[in-house]
Parts: structure tokens; C-alpha cells; sequence
């Protein structure tokens, strides 16, 4: 039995989102993500950031190693290559303090600023 109660008449329901009231064609598109820390060191790592996003995992990323050891004209291609990847994906950036990003996959997951 579910620990999660129903407004109206305090039924115990299966999921969070049956208590929230969504509805089970809604809940049929909820995906699960997972959220991961990755170290950004070097630009080869371009491809495996967008294989990362492909598999539903929202990234954290620790881009202070690469700012210190690449060039910065350098760096800017291979953000906007990421930035170009999320846009047809329907994904999101943004940043975090100086040293960390935010990537999500797709629209179900938007950064507001």
C-alpha cells in the first residue's frame, strides 16, 4: 500500500504523481533521470557529455580543470557544439558559480535564470 494521500477523501494512493493528481496518460511520459557529477577536463569529452545527455542523465559539471589548461577560443567551440546539441534535444544549460554547468536532456527538464 502507497504512502501517499489524496486531498479529497484521503485514500491512500500507489505513486507520487496519482497524489498529485496527474493523470496515468501524463504519467506514461514521465521518464526516470538521473543526475550526475562529471569532471570536465579536456574536449574530447564533447561527445561522451552529449552520449551522457542521450541516456537521460542530467549533468553537474566541474569545468574548472579545462578552464585552467585550454585555450579559451578552444573551449568556446566546444560549448557552443554542446550548446548547438541541446537546442536540437530540447535540453538546457546553465551555470553554476564560476566552475560548474548545468546540462539537461530535453524539455521535460528546463533550467530557469
Amino acid at each position: 500500500m502507497g504512502k501517499f494521500r489524496n486531498r479529497k477523501d484521503n485514500e491512500l494512493l500507489g505513486s507520487p504523481q496519482e497524489t498529485m493528481g496527474f493523470s496515468k496518460e501524463y504519467s506514461s511520459l514521465l521518464h526516470n533521470f538521473i543526475i550526475k557529477k562529471y569532471d570536465f577536463s579536456n574536449l574530447n569529452q564533447v561527445e561522451d557529455i552529449k552520449k551522457q545527455l542521450l541516456g537521460r542523465r542530467i549533468l553537474l559539471i566541474n569545468a574548472k580543470e579545462i578552464l585552467e589548461n585550454v585555450e579559451i577560443s578552444e573551449l568556446k567551440r566546444g560549448i557552443e557544439e554542446l550548446k548547438v546539441f541541446l537546442r536540437e534535444n530540447g535540453g538546457s544549460m546553465g551555470r553554476l558559480g564560476d566552475h560548474y554547468l548545468i546540462l539537461t536532456p530535453n524539455t521535460h527538464i528546463k533550467i530557469a535564470n
